[in-house]
């Protein structure tokens, strides 16, 4: 079975702390991300994304952003949990780790 079709049509919060972002996925190809807390709130991006389950509840998502922010999630919506890792445009490398959940509309 293939579980991405789970995460269509749903909403979800990743909170990193100082950062928090809606997910919402499109279709298996295009994630609506908006930031709801930290220096960009409200900046709302359409993205072409890959989405790879890696076992159920658990996929690995990436994406490049208009500014070449290149961006790889970890995301287990079992255990509430998403890693994000992060190349900028100046070749630094960041991971951060967040609470995923699901927000009702």
């Amino acid at each position: 079975m293939n579980n991405k079709l789970l995460l269509i049509g749903r909403l979800f919060e990743a909170d990193f702390g100082e950062k928090a972002f809606t997910l919402f996925y499109e279709n298996n190809h295009t994630l609506i991300l908006t930031a709801v807390k930290g220096p960009e709130a409200g900046k709302i991006q359409r993205l072409n994304v890959n989405i790879v389950e890696l076992r159920p509840n658990l996929f690995m998502v990436n994406w490049q952003e208009a500014n070449k922010l290149t961006v790889t999630d970890i995301e287990d919506y079992e255990k509430g949990i998403v890693y994000a890792n992060m190349t900028t445009q100046t070749n630094k490398f960041i991971t951060v780790k967040g609470n995923l959940k699901e927000k009702k509309p």
